[in-house]
């Protein structure tokens, strides 16, 4: 496991640079489409904290059945998704009530 580790915080840290140069070469496309772009490291940090789980829980290999991978990729990226969205919908509502409290 001391090897996945290592990989994992060597390649995050890699993708993590290839993504801010390309989002910075590239920022006039982008900026166009996407307002509020959510910082890469925290995304890249839970990348990686999901796949240092994956690789422990299946004693540092990858699944045997076909299609595994993608599809706890996909239902932990759903429910990320779900609860990024609720929180964040919370967080807006909160702050425009306690604003006009205060």
């Amino acid at each position: 496991m001391l090897k996945v580790n290592i990989l994992a915080i060597l390649v995050s840290g890699i993708l993590m640079m290839l993504t801010g140069v390309g989002l910075y070469l590239f920022r006039a496309y982008v900026s166009d489409y996407i307002r509020f772009f959510l910082p890469i490291p925290p995304l890249a940090v839970a990348a990686y904290v999901f796949v240092f789980n994956m690789f422990k829980h299946y004693q540092g290999d990858l699944p045997a059945e076909n299609g595994k991978v993608f599809s706890e990729l996909f239902l932990s990226t759903l429910s990320a998704a779900v609860i990024f969205g609720l929180f964040t919908f919370f967080l807006i509502i909160i702050i425009n009530v306690a604003k006009k409290h205060i």
